[in-house]
């Protein structure tokens, strides 16, 4: 979805943004011509069609590309490692603190070391300027380091050349361009900003309810055909906070093992029991599930107050597409609860946007929770569950 998102899905995505005031520009080649959002198909939940394709496998990773990439960084370690046995032992150079004294360090040994011998040789492909609406086609600063500049200093201080460089954004979560200068979404935000604010500054239980958080629940549960919604404020916090609200002591967690972060800070603080199987393989957690359900809770035996597999859509650290038909034919074998992290996907895939079920033609009637953010696909900020109206 990255690839797709920074092509320009969706409109405001396709056209590069206005020419920034800031020096002379280089320029990449002309963008993509204009392609409409998948969202912006609005077929009805029971109506919507079905893809051909069951699944979409990942990319392999060429060999040779693979191998490159290892010795590249195994070259730089050791030169490092001996660069840093040079100064600090033959030479006997005096380290520089990058903590305060009697302070615990901010980071460990190889992160400095990572740091100081790595990220510094390439930092110039970072953390760039960005100086034009943030769409698929942006202008960033651009910067140089002075010839001498490892002599004098180090790390080299970056300097800016006066000029801009017109790139390829393909490093957004912007997928369908609607948080950049969108001819249909901007003029809306705007207007709604001006009759109704930016916030409530409260939380929902405590006064923040208002009727628009009331319509928005009711559009997604719509949107994806389940009973009902509840949104919240942060996406990383919808899975960290929910997990531990569905499952507690006496439950089981079997999580997929490249699950993000946001999911393992939930099952670990819900209390469960937590279970991990090999990524993206269904048959380890048949075997998995199997074994954990035949012997029971630790010392006790007792049969689970509830089972829960979490997985997701498309992972977020490989891209990878979830096989979803799989897991919830092995969920509803062992009658476990499955909850679907679409962070990634929906809006992204499938032929109206509505995420991997859409796209490998499960009913969502048989996932039994569905996690999405607005942080993607829908430019925004915030999270929301989909379920049935008792959880």
């Amino acid at each position: 979805p990255a690839r797709a998102g920074a092509a320009g899905a969706g409109r405001g995505m396709c056209k590069p943004p206005p020419p920034s005031p800031m020096g002379r520009k280089r320029s990449l080649e002309p963008p993509a011509p204009e392609v409409k959002s998948a969202v912006a198909q609005t077929a009805p939940a029971a109506k919507r069609p079905k893809e051909d394709k069951a699944a979409v496998s990942a990319e392999a990773i060429p060999y040779f590309t693979a191998l490159a990439t290892f010795l590249s960084y195994g070259q730089l370690i050791v030169v490092g490692y001996i660069w840093d046995f040079i100064l600090y032992t033959v030479l006997r150079r005096q380290r520089d603190s990058s903590h305060a004294v009697g302070y615990a360090p901010l980071t460990r040994d190889f992160e400095d070391f990572y740091t100081r011998n790595l990220y510094h040789r390439i930092s110039d492909c970072w953390n760039r300027p960005v100086c034009s609406a943030p769409g698929a086609w942006f202008d960033v600063v651009a910067r140089e380091a002075p010839a001498d500049a490892g002599k004098r200093s180090w790390p080299p201080e970056l300097k800016h050349t006066g000029e801009t460089i017109r790139a390829l954004n393909l490093g957004s979560y912007n997928y369908l361009g609607f948080a950049a200068a969108d001819e249909y979404c901007t003029p809306r935000v705007v207007d709604t900003l001006k009759a109704r604010g930016a916030a409530t500054c409260a939380p929902r239980a405590g006064g923040g309810t208002t009727d628009d958080h009331l319509e928005l629940e009711r559009l997604i549960a719509e949107y994806l055909g389940k009973e009902a919604a509840v949104t919240l404020g942060m996406g990383f916090a919808t899975n960290s906070l929910i997990i531990p609200a569905l499952v507690s002591k006496g439950c089981l967690v079997v999580s997929d093992s490249l699950n993000h972060n946001s999911i393992v800070k939930g099952c670990s603080g819900s209390g469960a029991k937590v279970k991990v199987f090999r990524h993206n393989e269904p048959d380890h957690l048949d075997r998995v599930l199997h074994r954990a359900i035949a012997e029971g809770q630790p010392r006790t035996g007792r049969p689970w107050k509830k089972v829960l597999v979490v997985v997701e859509g498309i992972y977020s650290m490989e891209g990878e597409v979830c096989r979803l038909k799989e897991i919830v034919a092995i969920k509803k074998k062992y009658r476990a609860y499955l909850y679907l992290d679409e962070a990634h996907s929906i809006g992204a895939v499938g032929a109206t946007g509505r995420g991997i079920s859409e796209l490998q033609g499960v009913d969502t009637a048989d996932i039994d929770i569905m996690m999405g953010t607005f942080t993607k696909s829908f430019g925004s900020c915030g999270g929301d569950i989909a379920s049935s109206r008792a959880v």
